[in-house]
């Protein structure tokens, strides 16, 4: 069954994220605009709560995937960061390939189920992997 479960996409069980740990209170801090952009979304999402924002992996990191993040009531990602920022693509092409790495460095940490619009969500409440993130995507600031 367990080389089925793999070819057919079977996903990985996490323990449901407490509802009372600081990383279910980072999430919470950002409910409306998190079920606004889950309910959107058919690709599979990776939280990393912080304080001022949240950030999510979109897809499959740490190959093929994408970011998006959560912060003063907008949806923010690479894509409209590089247009205020006026970065180039090369540039981009550096953040997403670290952002790739931070994640592949800490897959090992325990990470959480949570439910946001019906949907199942990974929550990554790493410390470490949070500011790796926040370095990475707020280093231009």
């Amino acid at each position: 069954m367990g080389f089925f479960g793999n070819l057919f996409g079977k996903k990985e069980e996490l323990p449901p994220l407490d509802p009372a740990s600081p990383a279910a209170k980072r999430m919470d801090k950002f409910k409306k605009e998190l079920e606004a952009f889950v309910g959107k979304m058919n690709d599979t999402l990776e939280f990393v709560p912080a304080d001022e924002a949240v950030y999510c992996f979109v897809g499959k990191p740490p190959a093929m995937f994408g970011m998006a993040w959560f912060h003063d009531g907008k949806e923010h990602n690479l894509k409209s960061l590089a247009k205020d920022k006026g970065l180039s693509n090369k540039k981009l092409q550096v953040m997403s390939l670290k952002l790739g790495e931070v994640y592949e460095k800490h897959m090992g940490e325990p990470s959480f189920s949570l439910i946001i619009a019906g949907k199942s969500v990974k929550v990554h409440p790493s410390d470490a992997l949070r500011n790796d993130v926040v370095q990475i995507i707020h280093i231009l600031e």
